[in-house]
């Protein structure tokens, strides 16, 4: 099978020749690889033959212009282009900004600024085509990436505003969270008008936290699941498969991910106390399971790390199951350590 045929058909329910396989990697975590094997200019992606290829870049932000504030050898402060000033360090990788001072905080800000949502095709990434192009002669799964609205809304509101917001005036975050969807959708519609007939898409969003989710089982039916069920219409009336990314504890959410029309789910955390052999034993081939292996394995023994991923790959025998890492590899991992889980993945990844 190409990678499109093998993820297509485990998207789909089916069973492929072998587990298809993604993942991402901290740039530390190249970085130190490529002094313990990895070529310099080596991509771990064709090293390790991963099936997906994104067309990532559409710009879903406010389209503010970006005005650096501060600068320093170790970070630089800026206001973003959703208007945000925020802090970001220079010296390590994996840290959350310092969010400093939103632009959207009430409903008047949002009548002020919401047209900056209107489209643009300078929105579409300029090597969309190219991209698409290289992917296909690879025979690639090839997906649509767009954040989540409500990613999207996160990001120009702030975690906690938007929360409160909810819980305040509701109605003006099922408005905001709409106009990105909306703004999404025609991201995705203008790109099949330009013929770069991806195969399917995946939206990011995080909807948990390490113990629970980040809002409630009520609020995420009233104010997310319709854009979620309106974009999996779009793409599944088309014949394209959707992958939600969401990280922290979210199998609370499962069923209603189910419901929306979301194919599979990614990433699992582990360290969130989710277990894909459970998730698959309690909703089956209902969706697909997407990632789970804890990459605190990957940085413990060989024998912490064989057992990790057979025991996880019980659950692919009847398919419903793709390759990832429980979020992404960070630099803890050695490069051996990774290289003997794409052998174990080569040996007992297969049908």
């Amino acid at each position: 099978m190409t990678s499109r045929e093998r993820v297509l058909t485990t998207l789909q329910g089916g069973i492929p020749d072998r587990i298809g396989r993604m993942d991402y990697f901290w740039r530390d975590t190249l970085a130190r690889w490529r002094t313990e094997g990895l070529g310099e200019q080596e991509d771990p992606a064709l090293r390790f033959d991963f099936d997906f290829g994104g067309l990532n870049g559409v710009d879903l932000t406010l389209r503010f212009p970006v005005q650096v504030l501060e600068e320093t050898e170790e970070y630089t402060i800026r206001r973003d282009e959703n208007g945000v000033v925020r802090k970001d360090l220079k010296t390590t990788e994996g840290h959350t900004p310092h969010w400093m001072e939103f632009t959207l905080c009430h409903r008047a800000d949002w009548e002020r600024h919401r047209e900056r949502l209107a489209w643009s095709e300078a929105r579409l990434p300029e090597a969309a085509a190219e991209t698409y192009r290289r992917h296909r002669e690879r025979g690639l799964f090839v997906y649509f990436a767009t954040g989540d609205p409500i990613s999207c809304a996160y990001r120009a509101l702030g975690q906690v505003n938007l929360f409160t917001q909810m819980m305040d005036d509701p109605d003006l975050v099922a408005e905001i969270l709409a106009a990105y969807a909306d703004l999404a959708l025609v991201a995705a519609r203008r790109l099949l008008e330009m013929g770069l007939d991806y195969d399917g898409a995946w939206l990011y969003g995080d909807l948990g936290y390490r113990n629970a989710l980040l809002f409630s089982p009520r609020l995420y039916d009233r104010l997310l699941l319709p854009q979620h069920r309106r974009m999996c219409d779009f793409f599944n009336s088309r014949g394209k498969p959707v992958i939600l990314h969401s990280c922290g504890r979210v199998q609370e959410l499962i069923p209603r991910f189910i419901e929306a029309g979301f194919a599979a789910i990614q990433p699992l955390e582990a360290k969130a106390g989710q277990d894909v052999r459970e998730l698959k034993q309690r909703h089956g081939k209902a969706i697909t399971f997407f990632g789970n292996i804890d990459v605190r394995k990957m940085s413990g023994t060989r024998e912490e790390l064989r057992e990790e991923l057979l025991s996880k790959l019980e659950v692919a025998r009847d398919g419903g199951y793709l390759f990832h890492s429980d979020h992404s590899v960070p630099p803890t991992v050695p490069w051996d350590h990774y290289c003997y889980l794409m052998e174990l993945l080569d040996e007992y990844g297969r049908y």
